[in-house]
């Protein structure tokens, strides 16, 4: 089965529509291939909205999804430390040989822009969480359309 788990920021109007996107290509892509799956795409996982939600149930709820899920993608760019944690759990496992396919993604347009880098590249990124990946081999996308492509390259969906 593949288990999707789907991190990113979900606290502005353009996060959630994001993700709300992301969450429909999943699910049209793995239906149309009859594909078994479940999508921990947290900003439609359901939560108890009558009463206070506290950080702890907020972690535990994400905490299971995570340690679950065979598949991750990470939109690491805004800087969102939840994500930073779910990547964190996440190589934990990768690097104790648990079979996982991992699609960070860094969506930046300076990154691109004019060639720029070194000390004239208007953005840089923590080495430590850069180096997470590069030091495990793991490719690093530039959209979240990259990492799907390739997502449904190494599952063969079409």
């Amino acid at each position: 089965m593949i288990y999707i788990y789907n991190a990113g920021p979900l606290f502005t109007e353009a996060d959630i529509k994001q993700r709300k996107y992301e969450g429909a290509k999943f699910v049209e892509i793995l239906e149309r291939n009859n594909k078994e799956y479940f999508l921990a795409n947290p900003i439609d996982l359901p939560f108890d909205n009558t009463k206070i939600l506290t950080s702890k149930e907020i972690f535990l709820g994400d905490y299971e999804h995570v340690n679950k899920a065979n598949v991750f993608f990470f939109e690491l760019a805004s800087g969102d430390a939840g994500t930073y944690v779910e990547l964190g759990n996440t190589i934990e496992k990768y690097m104790n040989g648990k079979d996982l396919k991992i699609y960070p993604i860094f969506t930046d347009l300076r990154l691109q822009r004019n060639g720029a880098s070194g000390v004239e590249c208007p953005i840089g990124f923590n080495s430590y969480l850069v180096g997470c990946l590069t030091a495990n081999n793991i490719t690093i996308y530039r959209s979240f359309e990259e990492a799907f492509t390739s997502f449904t390259k190494d599952f063969n969906l079409q």
